[in-house]
């Protein structure tokens, strides 16, 4: 069950570290921050431009530039920060390799032919020796869900080895092939004469052709629904990670339109478009810094009539009677329209009619060198409408490749709490968040029940949203504890609440964390602790997992004492103690 309860806010410099003043905005304020690629007439990047070279409008309002930096110099080799015995974070700066601009490649099984999955995954593996020694890639796999093959890495013989031995998992429904049904009808058409069975025949072969095109239909609608999802699952993965992110989409594609029956009419006829749907996943990608590469994993396409195994469905004598369907399915099944889409609102790039599927990482790997982050301050009041941006570049020659526009994100009107089947799935989930950054700290107690530990988590105020309730800027937040166990048996507790900032200061100007602690002593069996804070008001999640065995040797601490700077944040129902700050 979960109760309310009210968080408070300390604001110390100890906390996040040595940070710069920071001046005072409006609540309304706040830094929009995008990527762009500068390439020339010859498509080669540009890796000299200037602050003043480039101009930057939204919405046709010309805005100016706050901050520019070059993203595709070699990065320097970083050091992971080594974090004191109990102390866990999910931010970036404590990860090893450069801290901005990566890449993610994803094989996609759920929209792809097994055999063009077998060859992808042979091609990625393949082209990963040519990447420099110091290269961050990650590669995930697609199936109904979205897996890890391996996360972030520069260990690029350890990453072709996980790819290796990977397995590629079939859907569970498959598409009919609408040609190669129509091929046997008018096969089976050739033997009868033109007589009025041949009549009778002709639309019970019509009607049995179309019932598998709604069939398939449905089943491109819920890899469409399935696709989505994933990708917006990697885009909340990747949400911490400053700068250019590149996602390198390797698959056979989804379908933004669905039509049925000959063209759209008949007893099975219809038509149904998803554009909407794919342009609302493709701005929050785009939201969440991602540009995405889309690559067509279908090859090299021929026209139909060249192709042996269509044209054999030829028929011997007249017209082809199936052949509305065939374009029907054609129409419906194209995903060129949703790839392009895709890429072009988040300023990513198709790649298309190529049996190099490798392509993508490579169009990624030059974008790369001409990529900058630029930003702007927006003052406008969050509508949630997309805002289209538009850039130019005042050299002559110079042409630049970016996403389209940015959300003015606005929060529900109340704060959308979580059924405990949405915390188990979350819990479940092998692909985590970074939207929301978070540290631990977690401690033993003396003279308390065995194995009982304290954790405290810490929010970084700038990743919630702030409204204001009485006279005070508050976020409304849910956290979720889930022990995990090796056999997947999960104990979960959560609980919602908010955090008040003192009077007169906003989340720019904190230099602070949030806290939140509980105490409790972790299931039998327990190997993952996984720590889940949920911003109700927008969706943005921030996810850490903590190995127990690395709690279980912390020493106990005396009761009474505390580490570092706090604040009070008490509430004896729910065992919330005095907060700290991580040491």
């Amino acid at each position: 069950m979960r109760v309310p309860v009210a968080f408070v806010c300390a604001c110390v410099s100890v906390a996040l570290g040595a940070q710069q003043e920071r001046p005072s905005f409006q609540t309304t304020t706040r830094l929009v921050e995008f990527t762009l690629v500068a390439v020339d007439q010859k498509g080669s990047p540009v890796t000299d431009l200037g602050r003043d070279e480039v101009v930057v409008h939204v919405d046709g309002r010309r805005r100016d530039v706050s901050f520019f930096q070059y993203e595709g110099a070699a990065a320097a080799t970083h050091q992971a920060t080594l974090l004191p015995t109990g102390v866990f974070s999910n931010r970036l700066e404590y990860s090893p390799g450069p801290p901005r601009s990566i890449s993610a490649i994803v094989l996609d099984a759920l929209n792809t032919e097994p055999s063009q999955v077998m060859w992808a995954r042979a091609q990625v593996t393949r082209s990963l020796r040519a990447l420099a020694p110091d290269t961050r890639v990650a590669v995930y796999h697609l199936g109904t869900t979205l897996g890890v093959i391996h996360d972030f890495t520069d260990d690029l013989e350890s990453l072709r080895e996980k790819i290796a031995k990977s397995t590629v998992s079939l859907p569970a429904q498959t598409p009919s092939s609408i040609d190669s049904m129509a091929r046997d009808a008018e096969q089976l058409l050739a033997i009868f004469p033109e007589d009025q069975v041949l009549q009778v025949l002709l639309r019970h072969q019509t009607s049995q052709i179309e019932a598998e095109g709604v069939y398939n239909a449905t089943v491109r609608q819920r890899r469409l629904a399935l696709t989505l999802r994933a990708l917006e699952t990697l885009g909340q993965h990747l949400a911490g990670i400053p700068g250019r992110k590149n996602v390198v989409w390797i698959g056979g594609g989804i379908s933004m339109l669905t039509v049925t029956g000959a063209m759209g009419f008949g007893p099975h006829g219809g038509a149904e478009g998803r554009e909407e749907e794919v342009r609302r996943s493709a701005q929050r990608l785009a939201q969440q810094g991602v540009a995405l590469y889309v690559v067509d994993a279908r090859g090299l396409r021929v026209p139909k009539q060249l192709d042996a195994a269509i044209g054999s469905s030829l028929p011997l004598r007249g017209a082809r009677p199936f052949e509305l369907q065939q374009q029907t399915e054609d129409v419906s099944a194209d995903p060129l329209p949703a790839a392009s889409l895709l890429a072009d609102l988040t300023g990513g790039r198709v790649i298309k009619n190529t049996n190099d599927p490798i392509e993508g990482v490579a169009q990624a790997a030059r974008d790369m060198r001409g990529a900058y982050s630029v930003g702007f301050y927006a003052n406008e009041v969050p509508d949630g409408k997309w805002n289209r941006l538009t850039v130019r570049v005042t050299r002559p020659g110079v042409r630049v490749v970016h996403r389209q526009g940015f959300l003015a994100e606005q929060p529900v009107a109340e704060p959308a709490r979580w059924s405990r089947e949405q915390w188990l799935m979350a819990a479940a989930d092998p692909i985590g968040s970074t939207a929301v950054a978070l540290d631990a700290t977690f401690q033993g107690v003396a003279e308390a029940e065995p194995g009982m530990v304290v954790l405290t988590v810490q929010l970084d105020p700038s990743t919630l949203y702030f409204r204001p309730v009485g006279g005070r800027l508050t976020a409304e937040v849910e956290f979720g504890i889930a022990d995990k166990a090796a056999d997947g048996r999960v104990q979960l507790h959560s609980e919602g609440g908010s955090f008040a900032l003192g009077g007169g200061d906003s989340p720019q100007q904190a230099q602070g964390g949030l806290f939140y602690t509980r105490r409790w002593v972790p299931t039998e069996g327990t190997r993952t602790i996984r720590i889940m804070v949920r911003d109700t008001l927008t969706g943005r999640q921030g996810t850490l997992d903590v190995p127990y065995d690395r709690v279980r040797g912390i020493q106990p601490r005396s009761p009474g004492v505390e580490r570092g700077i706090g604040a009070e944040a008490r509430t004896p129902d729910l065992g919330v103690t005095n907060a700290k700050t991580l040491g």
